[in-house]
């Protein structure tokens, strides 16, 4: 057995300021929230709690890692690599929920600290939380350790705080999105999950996700550490922009990641079945809560740039002022985007 590791980075608590700020956003939370590593990554308090068990998670060669900061594609990517790792079984796809074939690694560090019972009335129809009570009874990254091989892992945590032989020992992709689109698209998936508790709008949303204070955040820290080591063989980088722009291209390419090969054909029908309109009807991928009155889809529109309708002037200002901060000195470029003399301009 290897020997149990200390955390290489510090948790310490956000500022009060800072606290009302994302609680102004999410409901339900009563400890402080934290902030990890020299990025300052923001998790809920409870995260103190797990951290170190999911720093020191076994890892396995047969694993394959999806990582993302929420809202780029996770899911999309998740049922993309789960049918190529498993020679295109789409019955069998039909038959288990996604949440179960690639379970999330910190589920039990996101859940507020309301009463369970508030959880299930307020989330019973939501789908991506039926394993919710499974978490809470044992921790997420104790049923994942437990789990038969081969695994799918999913996480939005950054490379830093996962065990750090992660990338030496099995496979991981990396999605990476444009961070107004996460933003327009982070927001609506809190409004569909916490339903009549979202007390926030848009513009006090974008506030605190521009000021990097929503778990998980930065996102261009976050995205930054997978891109610095997008040589490493067993990692995998690629931008949802590319995947809506020649998907069957970006499938062929992970199947050569992931050592598989199909024919044309073959990645044809995928192409069909990862379409969005085919997964927002799919009952085991589309984690959309049923019940009258909700419009809004677990699987949105899946485009790119849609951000524009819904910023305004100010906000596109402060966007742009925000990548342009964020990405000084670093040499990730996002497909969406292009620089002249330090200026940002519209592709």
């Amino acid at each position: 057995m290897a020997p149990w590791l200390d955390l290489p980075y510090d948790i310490r608590t956000v500022t009060p300021e800072e606290d009302k700020i994302i609680k102004r956003c999410l409901t339900g939370y009563t400890r402080s929230f934290v902030k990890c590593g020299k990025n300052e990554y923001i998790m809920p308090g409870v995260f103190r709690k797990h951290a170190q068990a999911i720093y020191n998670l076994p890892v396995r060669p047969d694993d394959v890692w999806v990582i993302t900061f929420p809202r780029s594609g996770t899911t999309w990517t998740q049922e993309l690599i789960w049918l190529v790792q498993n020679n295109l079984d789409y019955a069998a796809a039909k038959e288990k929920p996604l949440y179960e074939r690639f379970p999330m690694l910190e589920t039990t560090t996101q859940i507020p600290e309301i009463a369970f019972e508030l959880i299930k009335a307020n989330f019973m129809g939501l789908k991506s939380f039926q394993g919710l009570g499974h978490a809470v009874k044992k921790p997420s990254w104790k049923i994942i350790e437990d789990l038969e091989s081969p695994r799918f892992i999913k996480t939005h945590m950054p490379l830093s705080l996962l065990p750090p032989n992660l990338l030496k020992t099995a496979k991981v992709v990396y999605v990476a999105r444009d961070p107004r689109d996460v933003a327009v698209s982070y927001y609506y998936l809190h409004k569909m999950v916490m339903k009549n508790l979202m007390r926030t709008n848009f513009n006090m949303f974008w506030e605190a996700f521009r000021r990097d204070l929503l778990p998980w955040a930065p996102i261009v820290a976050h995205t930054n550490e997978a891109w610095m080591k997008r040589h490493e063989p067993n990692l995998h980088f690629v931008f949802y922009e590319d995947l809506i722009k020649d998907l069957p291209k970006e499938i062929r390419r992970i199947c050569k990641f992931l050592g598989k090969e199909y024919k044309d054909e073959e990645i044809d029908r995928l192409s069909s079945h990862l379409s969005f309109e085919s997964l927002r009807k799919s009952k085991t991928v589309n984690n959309t809560a049923g019940g009258k009155g909700n419009d809004i889809q677990f699987i949105r529109k899946g485009e790119a740039g849609g951000w524009r309708a819904h910023f305004d002037k100010v906000m596109t200002i402060q966007s742009e002022e925000y990548l342009v901060q964020r990405l000084r000195g670093l040499d990730l470029e996002y497909p969406s985007l292009s620089y002249t003399k330090g200026e940002m301009t519209h592709l």
